[in-house]
């Protein structure tokens, strides 16, 4: 678990009577370059010419998808120059129009993420074939780097937000946010529950006030943890609410506590490790629980991290220097002096297979970023570019698959808080 601190031809012998294509296309930052259209127009006009074959062809696009407007003409041309490649030429109306080949692609989003859904007709048939397109906004990165990052807003909200995570409940997923005084519960929308089709939205479901028995520190910090026998966990300086499933509701209560924080997941029935808040400031005592019978400065930030020998722990500490504990030895990480005091470790299919998401460092007036970087022995080494970030990353939590992470941005003018989910993807 990670704790954040402030900061700033080939013809198909069968035909079928209906065939759905779809692949996925969401949306981009407006900086983000064409070339991110490249791959997945190219892999849709595959299939689209393998159930068309060569010669000319009506080309339709609608866009369902909270993809920006300036995209729909990039990805046209991409489109159809893709398609002169195979034989199938969309440019000649009329001989299209004669040919009777109609190609319809409809650009959308479902519940595991965008859709580009193509239609091929022809006379009374219909034929499909399905491409899926990952989410998000993604910078374009060299070619020299292992990975690319992806992000995707989630919610929007005008309060601070400290923590945010998927949970199940039931078949139903819900979008837990924790701020300084309430949770919040989100769901999908039931227009988009019932059509199948998500534009992305959620919408809020339930509010729970918390009260605290002290005053909480200037800046609050939080973290939503999954819990064994209940749906989850909040910590807040000197509050620990849980949260139940009440059938098809959630229930949450909350009390004062001094219990340490989760750092690490339970394993194989083992207790994972935990440490000690100062309920008064904004970072760790130092004390752990287990521990690793040493003394600890304080620390913003720790999470687990896979190591050759068995799982380490990666610490952010309060003087700027990011530490490793492994095999019960703490050791400095070289590389990792432009890091900031927001990171999360992730795991993809990249690279290592492990890597960890930071935020940058030094002031956010213009700006932060976000970069993933991979631990080579004691080494901190960059594995993804940067990828800008409109505002001040606050806070950044591994998500409970571990797969991503749930970044909270602090945008001014007007202020508001955007929640990401932000993973990699492989180059």
């Amino acid at each position: 678990m990670t704790s954040a601190r402030y900061n700033p031809p080939q013809r198909m012998m069968d035909k079928m009577r209906w065939a759905v294509v779809v692949a996925v296309l969401v949306g981009l930052l407006p900086a983000a370059h064409a070339a991110n259209w490249e791959q997945p127009a190219g892999d849709l006009a595959k299939q689209i010419a393998a159930l068309t074959g060569p010669g000319p062809a009506r080309l339709t696009i609608r866009d369902e998808s909270s993809l920006p407007a300036g995209e729909m003409p990039v990805i046209r041309r991409l489109l159809e120059r893709d398609l002169r490649g195979f034989g199938v030429v969309t440019g000649a109306s009329d001989s299209a129009t004669l040919s009777g080949t109609l190609i319809r692609v409809t650009l959308s989003e479902n519940l595991q993420g965008g859709l580009w859904v193509a239609e091929v007709v022809e006379g009374t048939e219909t034929r499909v074939t399905m491409l899926p397109v990952a989410l998000g906004a993604v910078v374009a990165v060299s070619s020299g780097s292992a990975l690319t990052l992806r992000r995707t807003l989630m919610i929007t909200e005008s309060e601070p937000v400290l923590d945010a995570q998927l949970f199940s409940v039931g078949t139903l997923q819900r979008l837990v946010v924790l701020e300084p005084d309430r949770i919040v519960t989100y769901i999908r929308s039931a227009a988009v529950l019932g059509s199948g089709m998500a534009s992305g939205s959620w919408v809020v479901d339930q509010r729970f006030a918390i009260s605290a028995g002290r005053p909480l520190p200037r800046d609050v910090r939080g973290e939503l943890v999954a819990a064994q026998d209940h749906l989850f966990d909040a910590y807040l300086p000197g509050v620990m609410c849980s949260g139940t499933n009440t059938g098809a509701q959630v229930g949450v209560a909350c009390a004062d506590s001094d219990d340490p924080w989760p750092l690490t997941a339970p394993v194989a029935g083992a207790i994972g490790q935990r440490a000690f808040y100062n309920a008064l400031r904004d970072f760790f005592t130092g004390v752990l629980a287990p521990g690793f019978g040493m003394e600890l400065p304080p620390f913003y930030g720790a999470s687990g991290i896979p190591r050759p020998t068995g799982t380490g722990l990666l610490l952010n500490m309060v003087d700027g220097r990011v530490m490793l504990i492994e095999n019960n030895v703490l050791k400095p990480v070289a590389g990792a002096n432009d890091w900031g005091s927001d990171f999360a470790v992730i795991r993809s299919e990249c690279g290592t297979g492990v890597q960890v998401l930071v935020s940058g460092s030094g002031s956010a007036a213009s700006g932060d970023s976000l970069r993933a970087y991979e631990l080579v022995g004691r080494e901190a080494i960059a594995v993804s570019a940067s990828l800008p970030v409109e505002g001040a990353v606050v806070a950044i939590h591994a998500g409970q698959d571990g797969r991503g992470a749930t970044v909270v941005v602090r945008r001014d003018a007007p202020l508001r808080y955007e929640v990401w989910d932000a993973s990699a993807l492989c180059n």
